[in-house]
């Protein structure tokens, strides 16, 4: 995250496209970056991927053990992401918001 927080100073002050690879779930942490970006004078369009929950659950069993996320933790994530709906971001202050569809 910090290094995530340093990316978002340095390259929207240089013009710079940024593009976050982040889950983002959580509305207080888009809203810093929402800050950030506007502070800025860019815009910050948000792309939704959302698959099905079984689909995340899958791919966290086959990570490293180092780096699988708690079942809870991935179950609250995914409903946190399910309520972030393209016309909430815009609510929040992203200029666009897409949802982009993703297999099952």
């Amino acid at each position: 995250m910090a290094e995530q927080n340093i990316l978002l100073e340095m390259h929207p002050s240089e013009g710079t496209t940024l593009y976050l690879a982040s889950t983002n779930v959580e509305s207080r942490v888009r809203a810093g970056i929402v800050q950030r970006a506007r502070r800025h004078g860019r815009p910050i369009v948000a792309l939704r991927f959302l698959p099905h929950l079984d689909t995340c659950r899958v791919r966290n069993r086959t990570r490293p053990a180092t780096r699988q996320v708690p079942d809870d933790i991935l179950a609250w994530q995914h409903s946190l992401a399910r309520a972030a709906t393209p016309q909430t971001l815009i609510t929040e202050g992203f200029t666009a918001a897409h949802d982009i569809a993703t297999p099952l």
